[in-house]
């Protein structure tokens, strides 16, 4: 046998379910904190500071959330014991409101909504009523009353055609609750029910059993999706006159509310068993189901979260299961089926506004994804590994002679075999179309390249890539 070569066509996706041997080229078993949507193999952008000052708390954080209003973004921060929102004027975050008892992130949701003619962000933290938070005034007031009979302790809130439903009240776990139709006098504060008309009535139903509560509601175009902690409902209608509740039959592991998020009607969410989605009529899986199983299978999901940004998900878990914060971001790619991980930095929570994705990190750093080339000043440590591979001959040695690439930036390079491990570093041609060689070593029937950063800096491979080697019969 004599030189031959061999093409990495393009840069793809990380997939570890299945073995080495069976992936193709542009899949990869180990990669981080990379960008490969075009083909080629680049450091993913980081994120800067919204705002300098940094947000400290008694308690550890739970949520975050950016309310977008007319006079611009609102910044709000929860920890367990208290919220907070950021003071632009005077640059300093300032305590807003104190909850009662401890507030835990999985049962706290934030919804905004119109009641009568003001806009205002609803809050609820599962462990007292409903508060309101007004953006022009910067104040919280409680949203109901007892007399309108929307003086319940709440967890989850959503928007169905209209009203307000409402689920979470301890007192009642398997009960939903839903407000008048707002109009004609009649606000989403108001819960009652009203004998004049059944249509615009307030009121409630117990879905299911107690001893099943309900842990999430999520609207659909024409549904509202009712999530309970071992079953999973649909309500169908416009109005309790019509209103339909049918459970939806569909084997899963039941997620955390912070765990699903919206994209194009359809309602996708992470458990430790896979990605899955709603999509209007069962619970279905990713075609990349499996894709992070390994890592899935051994992570701490008990406080994740979620967002959309785009065409990508995003999912903050925790890799190491005793870490007080998330610790990975997992990126979804809903066009191309394609997963990537990130780490580098903590997460309590992610919120998308105006196609900007935000987080607020565990040391109360307050952050938004752009174009820095850091993760507010902490290097991007990025790698990419091809799998195993023989070639389709496990028979021969292959000496590995050459790697020919082009991009920008400096890299760094090991070349493992079952003969040994070669590492180096080189930078790439600067010139426009320019092309770099870069001399490789090792010899073995099976080998594996990494390609990554080094020091942090922001580097470009363009694909595809062409490795030189020497096959050869091995004796006897």
């Amino acid at each position: 046998m004599a030189y031959q070569t061999v093409s990495l066509p393009s840069f793809g996706s990380v997939r570890m379910d299945l073995s080495e041997g069976l992936l193709k080229p542009d899949m990869s078993p180990d990669a981080c904190n990379v960008d490969t949507r075009s083909g080629a193999l680049r450091t993913a952008f980081g994120f800067s500071r919204v705002m300098p000052e940094t947000l400290e708390a008694i308690t550890p954080f739970e949520r975050m959330y950016v309310y977008a209003t007319e006079r611009g973004n609102r910044y709000l921060a929860a920890s367990q014991d208290m919220l907070y929102y950021y003071d632009a004027v005077s640059g300093i975050w300032r305590p807003l409101y104190q909850f009662e008892r401890t507030a835990v992130g999985e049962c706290m949701d934030f919804l905004k909504v119109r009641i009568g003619t003001e806009d205002r962000l609803l809050i609820a933290c599962g462990e007292e009523p409903l508060i309101t938070f007004d953006a022009a005034t910067n104040t919280v007031d409680v949203f109901g009353t007892e007399q309108k009979e929307s003086y319940h302790t709440i967890s989850y809130v959503e928007l169905y055609f209209g009203r307000l439903f409402a689920a979470g009240d301890p007192q009642a776990p398997a009960r939903l609750y839903w407000s008048k139709a707002p109009g004609g006098g009649r606000m989403i504060d108001d819960w009652r029910s009203d004998e004049a008309s059944e249509n615009v009535s307030g009121g409630y139903v117990d879905v299911g059993v107690d001893d099943d509560p309900i842990t999430g509601l999520f609207a659909m175009s024409n549904q509202l999706l009712i999530f309970k902690r071992d079953s999973l409902y649909r309500l169908l209608g416009d109005r309790p006159g019509n209103y339909r509740i049918i459970r939806v039959d569909a084997a899963f592991r039941q997620p955390l509310h912070t765990a699903c998020v919206r994209y194009a009607d359809r309602l996708f969410f992470l458990t430790e068993a896979g990605l899955c989605f709603y999509d209007g009529q069962t619970v279905r899986k990713s075609a990349a189901f499996r894709a992070l199983d390994p890592i899935l299978q051994n992570a701490n999901l008990s406080g994740i979260r979620s967002a959309a940004c785009d065409d990508t998900l995003y999912f903050a878990i925790r890799m190491r299961y005793d870490a007080p914060y998330n610790d990975t971001l997992i990126e979804y790619d809903v066009l191309r089926d394609r997963f990537m991980l990130r780490s580098g930095f903590t997460a309590v929570d992610l919120c998308t506004v105006h196609g900007t994705l935000y987080l607020l990190t565990g040391a109360g750093k307050y952050v938004a994804f752009d174009n820095n080339t850091s993760y507010d000043g902490d290097p991007i440590q990025a790698w990419w590994t091809t799998p195993a591979m023989d070639l389709g001959r496990k028979d021969t040695n292959k000496t590995l002679l050459r790697l020919t690439a082009s991009g920008e930036g400096r890299i760094g390079i090991r070349a493992v075999s079952d003969g040994g491990t070669y590492e180096t570093q080189i930078r790439l041609s600067s010139v426009p179309l320019g092309v770099t060689e870069i001399p490789l070593r090792g010899v073995g029937r099976v080998f594996r390249l990494r390609f990554s950063s080094v020091n942090g800096a922001p580097f470009t491979i363009d694909a595809p890539v062409t490795l030189l080697f020497d096959q050869q019969k091995r004796p006897g």
